[in-house]
């Protein structure tokens, strides 16, 4: 299954080959001046790295409307719509992150580990599972699942936000609890679990590819590169590929859709 996915973002991402390279390309530069940047405490640095963010989580959210809307290929770039996209996905991020992140570290105190979450766990797996197994089994086992169920739950919330986002364009549409929950049962949520955890798989299968080394640095960098921009296209195309069941049945109960209601 998750190399099913692993394929559907191979054929997404190369569709249009020379598209492909160009944004492969931008991805170069920008990891190369997040790097670049990365110790500065500069509040120009600081704004500049604020743009470059919301630039590309726009772009990954044009990448989740694409999906929704049966898009097979690296959609365009639109400025505009992917600088305001960009700042209101942001916003979103960064709103959930902070309530995840509090969270979490309620939870993972008392067990005396850091605040990660399974995503964490299975992206830098060599690290991580050297923490766990330096506690107690049963420690670690209360702790893992108490992580599961709140990662699921929160993680469950942000990325139907971010599609309804995508969708509709409305930043109020992400914080709708209400229609949110409703998305949710409308998908299933056992199978929303599956799917997503697939798309975490995948995501994770990718990070390790980064272990095969080249003889020569440059091309080091742009595999890295690469494999972070399939990471990158296989989060956002999940997320629209998981909210289109939702498109579906509105389609199949000849009910408005979430970015028509906004305009009725």
């Amino acid at each position: 299954m998750p190399l099913f996915k692993m394929k559907k973002v191979w054929d997404y991402t190369t569709y249009n080959k020379p598209f492909f390279i160009f944004i492969l390309f931008l991805f170069c530069v920008w990891v190369y001046i997040d790097n670049l940047t990365d110790n500065s405490e500069s509040l120009k640095v600081l704004l500049l790295m604020v743009l470059m963010d919301s630039l590309l989580f726009g772009y990954g959210m044009t990448i989740t409307r694409d999906r929704i809307n049966e898009g097979v290929r690296l959609p365009k770039i639109m400025f505009k719509d992917v600088f305001v996209l960009g700042f209101k996905s942001f916003i979103v991020f960064a709103i959930y992150f902070c309530v995840q992140g509090y969270i979490l570290q309620i939870i993972s105190s008392p067990f005396g580990f850091p605040p990660f979450d399974l995503e964490d766990l299975l992206m830098d797996a060599p690290e991580t599972v050297h923490l766990l197994l330096s506690h107690s089994f049963v420690d670690t086992l209360t702790f893992l699942f108490i992580g599961a169920v709140l990662f699921y739950a929160t993680a469950f919330f942000m990325e139907i936000a971010l599609a309804r986002l995508a969708d509709t364009g409305k930043l109020r549409s992400a914080f709708n609890l209400v229609g949110i929950k409703k998305n949710i049962d409308t998908i299933g949520w056992a199978e929303y679990a599956k799917d997503y955890t697939m798309i975490v798989i995948a995501m994770a299968i990718f990070s390790y590819l980064t272990i095969i080394v080249f003889p020569f640095d440059i091309l080091n960098y742009v595999w890295g590169v690469f494999l972070y921009m399939l990471m990158f296209v296989t989060q956002f195309l999940g997320i629209g590929a998981i909210y289109s069941r939702v498109k579906e049945k509105e389609k199949e109960k000849g009910e408005p859709s979430q970015a028509e209601q906004y305009w009725l």
